[in-house]
């Protein structure tokens, strides 16, 4: 039963992580990432492996933030060299968008699979410093996130393995 509610968990957090990267996506340019979110004072989207909202529902210690912190920097690098070895036509994203492409949008969301695999991974890493009621409230600030954000793909990802 526990290995249910923990694979649950992590399709959850699979899923938010990828509903994030499509509604960071939206707000896409030709603009280094840097440059575009910097002028406008938006932190680029993969700063974090959870945002800022659901790390603070759950009350963390010294500790464990220092971990988050950890977490998050080397997060970053990997997702930063995880967009140089696969890079987004960000024109024919937004066009894709604009037209209602759904074959172009599916091949967008199947190139960015493996930039939420690596961002499952640290949230699993993350999650194993947390108390039993910390995670607890992640699992329901993840749920939230994604009935507030659903995606149309939502419905076709299978079942986690028992």
């Amino acid at each position: 039963m526990k290995v249910l509610k923990v694979l649950t968990a992590m399709a959850v957090v699979a899923l938010t992580g990828f509903a994030l990267t499509l509604a960071f996506a939206d707000d896409a340019t030709n603009t280094p990432p840097a440059a575009h979110h910097g002028s406008h004072g938006k932190k680029p989207p993969f700063d974090h492996i959870l945002p800022p909202k659901v790390i603070e529902s759950l009350a963390l210690t010294a500790e464990q933030k220092t971990a988050l912190e950890s977490l998050d920097e080397a997060f970053k690098k990997d997702a930063e060299k995880w967009h140089a070895e696969n890079p987004i036509d960000e024109a024919a994203l937004k066009l894709a968008r604009e037209n209602h492409d759904k074959a172009a949008l599916h091949e967008f969301n199947e190139k960015q699979k493996g930039l939420m695999e690596i961002r499952k991974g640290y949230v699993q890493k993350f999650r194993a410093l947390l108390t039993d009621e910390q995670k607890a409230t992640l699992d329901k600030e993840l749920e939230e996130m994604r009935s507030k954000h659903p995606h149309p793909g939502n419905h076709d990802t299978p079942p986690p393995a028992p």
